[in-house]
């Protein structure tokens, strides 16, 4: 199961719900390398598909890692700049003026 296309937080009962309109992911909200576990975080989400359990996120060959840090790093995630230049892409789209 892909689960942002499946499920939308609803923040009034502060739970996850079945969407309503169909698989349809309007908006991911930029989260900065620096925040560390949280950009993880994300980025798994985006990345990894068939996703059903918190363990099932954290679990890279049979092995549950503690954070998703080295869950991103141990399957090859940030082998490459790819995700690095997709965050500078991103964030020269939200690029104001000072």
């Amino acid at each position: 199961m892909d689960f942002p296309s499946m499920f939308t937080w609803t923040n009034g009962t502060k739970k996850w719900t079945i969407r309503q309109r169909g698989c349809y992911v309007g908006h991911l909200y930029f989260v900065s390398p620096s925040i560390g576990e949280r950009y993880f975080l994300c980025t798994l989400l985006t990345k990894v598909k068939g996703v059903v359990s918190f363990e099932a996120l954290c679990t890279v060959n049979n092995v549950v890692h503690d954070t998703f840090k080295l869950v991103c790093i141990t399957p090859g995630l940030y082998d490459s700049d790819d995700e690095w230049n997709a965050c500078f892409e991103e964030a020269v789209g939200m690029q104001t003026s000072a």
